[in-house]
């Protein structure tokens, strides 16, 4: 048998070059290969020594060279062909052969040569049970070569032997054991095949689904980046929405801001004038008195001057200066507090917050807010405030003033409905006291209350009943947002219709958030 065989499998794809079991094989079967081919050279050298010393005949040489040389030139004609039928075709082409090689010496050490049938059927019962992973070709190779064997020895002995039936039947019996074997590898190979096919779709699918999970989770980091981009913007427009606000109140405070200052400044400036025209007056009388006094000085009394300034005197009336410059002072000085009461609550409502809350006296922050907004509120409702003694809170106190300017003027836009076309006024009532860990902040007007269909909507954001022009449905929606989610605390409401409503808003102390609002989430 040749060194270069035909005995390989069918050639596996290209995919299996690493394939840890296909290798083996083809190991294996390479192994077999030289080990057959070189047996036949070795037998044909030997028959070619003994020919030379005249123990064999040529034909029997001939033959041994036959099977090797064969076998090489088969394998490279057939080597891309379908290998099951090409190692069966070269079987049936060397199966003469190896049966004239087994009676062609009648004596001598090549006497009953079994050896290259042998080699012929075991190497075609391995190749055919690994390709075809079905062991009866390969049996019936060895049957047909065991068969022959004996047929021949049969003819050649006239007789039956039991040499040749030992030949034949441990032909058929090696050649069935390996063409067992060969299915049985063949089989293995499929299986190996399978599981790594097996295996390999289950990464495939694995990468797949790695590389999906790979791409959700980009799609997903790039959209929780979104969302936080899309947070902090609705952070920042909030932030710029409130402040807008705070700027819309204060704008459209400011006319009654202005009204406000206005009246103390006008009676400031009449007590001036007042005290001007007093002072003027007083001026004639002293130079009048220093005319007298320069005349009693000189040692000359003029009667004329003395009677000049008790005119000026009588026309001054004196007694009503002196009882009234004081009080026009200080009616001045009362101006000039309000005037600065009103510029020092508008100054610290419209101050910023810092980012980080800070302590506050709420009642001073509140007290402030009803200056601010005492021009919507005067001309409807009077205002009732009943402090308790808090201490300080921690807070964004600036937000804070804005929500409760926010309701304090909802309050008087609402009894404004009710007391239209009135001489009457109603009255909005501002409370503060403290309760375990939180401060509370009531505001009650006397409005005609909620109506049951809008009570769950108050708080959404652009809602109103207000006309178009008069609200923009933002107050009470900031006034929820800076209550709850800015300072954690909570924001309620009590209605009775044709009676009015009251607001509660409660803060923690110290700018935690407080159990109650806590148990009401």
């Amino acid at each position: 048998m040749a060194s270069a065989p035909a005995t390989q499998p069918a050639p596996p794809p290209a995919d299996h070059d690493n394939d840890l079991l296909q290798n083996t094989l083809v190991g294996l079967m390479r192994a077999c290969d030289i080990v057959f081919g070189s047996t036949s050279v070795v037998l044909a050298v030997v028959g070619s020594w003994l020919v030379a010393t005249g123990h064999v005949r040529v034909l029997t040489v001939v033959g041994l060279w036959a099977i090797p040389v064969f076998n090489t030139v088969w394998s490279a004609l057939t080597r891309n062909r379908d290998r099951v039928r090409a190692d069966l075709l070269r079987g049936a082409l060397c199966l003469p052969i190896a049966t004239f090689l087994y009676v062609a010496e009648p004596g001598g050490v090549l006497q009953q040569l079994w050896i290259p049938a042998l080699l012929m059927a075991v190497g075609i019962a391995l190749s055919t049970g690994i390709a075809s992973r079905r062991t009866l070709l390969g049996c019936l190779v060895t049957f047909s070569y065991a068969g022959a064997l004996v047929a021949a020895s049969v003819v050649h002995d006239r007789g039956w032997e039991v040499v040749g039936i030992d030949d034949g039947v441990g032909i058929m019996l090696t050649g069935c054991v390996i063409s067992l074997v060969g299915s049985k590898l063949g089989r293995t190979l499929d299986e190996a095949r399978r599981q790594r096919d097996g295996a390999r779709e289950q990464k495939d699918r694995a990468e797949s689904v790695l590389q999906q999970l790979t791409e959700r989770s980009r799609e997903l980091t790039t959209a929780i980046e979104n969302l936080h981009d899309e947070m902090e913007h609705r952070m920042r427009v909030e932030v710029e929405l409130r402040q807008a606000q705070k700027l819309e109140s204060v704008g459209r405070l400011a006319a009654g801001v202005a009204h406000e200052i206005n009246t103390p400044v006008q009676f400031v400036s009449d007590s001036i004038q007042f005290v001007r025209d007093g002072v003027s007056e007083l001026f004639v009388v002293v130079d009048k008195l220093e005319v007298v006094q320069r005349s009693v000085l000189e040692g000359s009394p003029s009667r004329a001057a003395a009677a000049m300034a008790a005119d000026a005197t009588d026309i001054a009336d004196l007694p009503y200066l002196a009882e009234n410059v004081p009080k026009a002072l200080d009616r001045a000085l009362e101006g000039l507090g309000r005037v600065a009461t009103i510029v020092r609550s508008m100054k610290e409502f419209a101050h910023p917050d810092s980012r980080d809350m800070e302590l506050a006296d709420i009642n001073h922050a509140i007290e402030n807010t009803l200056t601010m907004a005492r021009n919507e509120y005067r001309g409807v409702a009077e205002i009732e405030t009943d402090f308790g003694d808090l201490p300080p809170v921690r807070c964004h106190v600036g937000e804070l003033n804005q929500a409760i300017l926010n309701i304090v003027i909802n309050a008087a836009h609402a009894i404004a409905d009710v007391v239209q076309d009135t001489e009457a006024k109603g009255r909005i009532r501002v409370q503060t006291l403290r309760d375990g860990d939180d401060v509370v902040i009531t505001i009650t007007d006397t409005g005609p209350g909620i109506a049951d269909d809008i009570r769950g909507r108050i708080f959404d954001p652009f809602f109103t009943t207000k006309q178009v022009g008069r609200g923009t449905g933002q107050g009470l929606a900031i006034a929820h947002s800076v209550i709850v989610d800015k300072h954690h605390g909570h924001i309620g409401f009590e209605t009775e219709l044709g009676k009015g409503t009251t607001f509660s808003i409660r803060l923690a102390i110290d700018g935690c958030q407080s159990a109650s609002s806590s148990d009401a989430a």
